[in-house]
């Protein structure tokens, strides 16, 4: 993308861009978000552009009123994961007098939430209780996100589960960082902007800790960067996007660089339910139902945009994968001599359309969707087995017109009826069936159309055999018994090879369902250990906020911590018995390959 376009537009309410959409839609990398907010004319789209290592891009305004509108979007490669989308996300400024909706900030404020996996909150000046209260619109995001549908005990406390690493970016700092003689690091600044009066007794009080409360309880990675003047030319201030790197402040420049490579480092892609990346066509599917949410009176809730998602990519899924398998088969050579070389030429595909399914999929509760991409595959098969079967057939009657045009005369002109007759008529089906069998590309219904063909002359071959007066009645009988035996035969024949068919697809079939129940199991185990991680590392935010509140002596604060450490330890408990009980229980696989047996993949 060489320029930012519009993904959300503000107009009177916020409307997804249909053109951000059909972009993000050719987009299957995985996505790193994110997004900055903060008061307008703070100098917000100066610092995205720093991140996307360019001089321009979004539209720096010199003048008081804001001219981003909404929020706009710039993808780019990201320069240090390999294969990853950076997506930048500027937002409408904060605060503007301008604005008639009083909504308006906070919807911005919860979508960019929602959707980054960094959200950077640029400020100027300095930390101090006016620059905090600033963020009151993280008061509200009870009122416009759940993370539940049904229940609404202690969903704050999930809230740093699913929210953004949040970044406090202060643009002309000129104070020193220094408490009380002593120097203190960006971070630690930021921390003690964010404690707490230990005797809150009056309501302006309460409200002071409650923000504060707030933000270190939804955001659990918190960091801080400070920024001096960038060129005491007030001219030059007003025009940053064009005044060369080189001449601006030094030290302004390499904390743009610091500022930078921390983001490049360690914003993580976008995931879904700590498991799922998300790649563009998601992300575009994601802020649709969020931006759909956000402007009506129910708010997004978490778990209904994974169950949302669930529907949409599980479907996308086995569209994509079908349709690799149909696109990869219509290029395949009809018909095959046998079907075991159409089942050799069918397999890889079957097992790539797999992959792809399981690359795309998420969230197959009970494998619902696994059983209907199998369903899905196996009539896709049975499609092409019959296409190959009709090309052979069309071949095989086209073959067997060629040779019995002078057969199919004599027997209409009766020249068989005639004392000698028979032993003509035999021989020449005899020859006409030579003929036949020497045919190459006949495909997997040779056999088939011939004896079909065969078994059409058995009353007219009865007829001539009767009429021949040159035979005797024994020559007949044993004509008669001949010629039925030698149907048994071709039919027993025929059974055989069908029989030994099925079963090799019977086998093969069973071969690749155990594949994907090995699959299948690989996946919730990876998954199962990625949720772990998740946990844990949620618990230790958790912990380290007890402590800071214990250190404080804010024991009431502390005891929230502590009982949402407790409760997510039991999740993590009940979770992973559920998912290690289900990996390891027979009853999961036998029930499984039943099921998708019914399938007959």
């Amino acid at each position: 993308m060489k320029t930012p376009i519009p993904l959300i537009e503000n107009v009177g309410k916020l409307v997804v861009n249909p053109k951000a959409i059909q972009f993000l839609n050719t987009i299957n990398k995985p996505i790193v978000p994110v997004a900055m907010v903060g008061m307008y004319r703070s100098g917000k789209s100066y610092l995205m552009n720093r991140l996307a290592d360019a001089q321009t891009g979004f539209e720096l305004g010199s003048a008081v009123e804001a001219k981003t509108k909404g929020i706009w979007m710039w993808c780019t490669r990201h320069p240090i994961k390999k294969d990853h989308i950076l997506m930048l996300l500027d937002t409408e400024g904060l605060g503007d007098v301008g604005k008639k909706d009083n909504n308006n900030d906070t919807n911005l404020f919860a979508l960019a939430v929602l959707l980054s996996s960094a959200l950077v909150y640029n400020s100027k000046n300095t930390i101090d209780n006016d620059a905090v209260e600033k963020l009151k619109f993280v008061g509200d995001l009870t009122e416009l996100i759940k993370v539940r549908s049904q229940g609404n005990k202690n969903q704050e406390g999930h809230f740093s589960r699913y929210f953004p690493i949040f970044i406090w970016t202060v643009r002309d700092f000129h104070l020193g960082l220094q408490v009380e003689g002593k120097a203190i690091t960006e971070d630690e600044y930021l921390d003690k902007a964010l404690s707490l009066k230990t005797s809150a007794n009056t309501h302006k009080e309460k409200e002071f800790n409650k923000l504060r409360e707030r933000l270190r309880m939804y955001f659990g990675t918190r960091k801080c960067f400070v920024f001096g003047l960038p060129t005491s030319n007030t001219q030059d201030l007003q025009r940053l996007d064009e005044v060369p790197v080189e001449a601006l402040n030094v030290k302004f420049v390499n904390q743009c660089k610091k500022f930078r490579e921390y983001i490049l480092q360690n914003v993580k892609e976008k995931k879904v339910k700590d498991i799922f990346t998300v790649t563009g066509q998601v992300f575009g599917e994601l802020t649709k139902f969020y931006t759909e949410a956000i402007n009506s009176s129910k708010g997004a809730c978490l778990e209904d945009a994974v169950e949302s998602l669930s529907e949409k990519e599980n479907a996308a899924a086995i569209q994509k994968a079908t349709e690799y398998y149909e696109a990869m088969m219509k290029k395949v050579a009809f018909p095959t001599d046998t079907q075991d070389h159409f089942l050799d030429l069918s397999k890889p595909y079957e097992i790539e359309a797999e992959k792809i399914f399981r690359q795309s999929s998420f969230r197959d509760e009970n494998e619902r969707f696994l059983e209907t991409f199998v369903e899905a595959m196996s009539e896709k098969r049975k499609e092409f087995m019959t296409m190959n079967e009709d090309t052979s057939r069309e071949i095989c009657n086209a073959v067997i017109k060629k040779h019995t045009v002078v057969f199919e005369n004599a027997l209409r002109d009766q020249a068989y009826l005639v004392p000698g007759g028979y032993e003509r008529f035999k021989q020449d089906l005899k020859t006409l069936e030579e003929k036949y069998k020497m045919e190459h590309g006949k495909g997997v219904m040779a056999e088939e159309v011939l004896q079909k063909y065969l078994k059409s002359k058995q009353e007219i071959e009865l007829t001539i055999r009767k009429m021949d007066r040159t035979l005797s009645y024994e020559q007949k009988k044993k004509e008669e018994d001949y010629s039925k035996r030698e149907e048994q035969e071709r039919a027993e024949r025929i059974r055989r090879e069908e029989e030994a068919w099925r079963r090799k697809k019977l086998e093969e079939d069973n071969a690749r369902l155990m594949e994907i129940i090995g699959q299948l199991k690989k996946q919730m185990e990876e998954e199962r250990r990625m949720m772990e991680e998740r946990l844990e590392n949620l618990i230790k935010e958790k912990e380290k906020e007890m402590h800071f509140y214990m250190d404080e002596k804010l024991e009431e604060q502390a005891k929230v911590f502590q009982e949402q450490i407790n409760e997510i330890k039991r999740e993590k408990k009940l979770e992973m018995d559920k998912a290690k009980e289900k990996e390891k229980s027979p009853l999961f696989e036998n029930f499984l390959f039943s099921k998708l047996r019914k399938k007959k993949y």
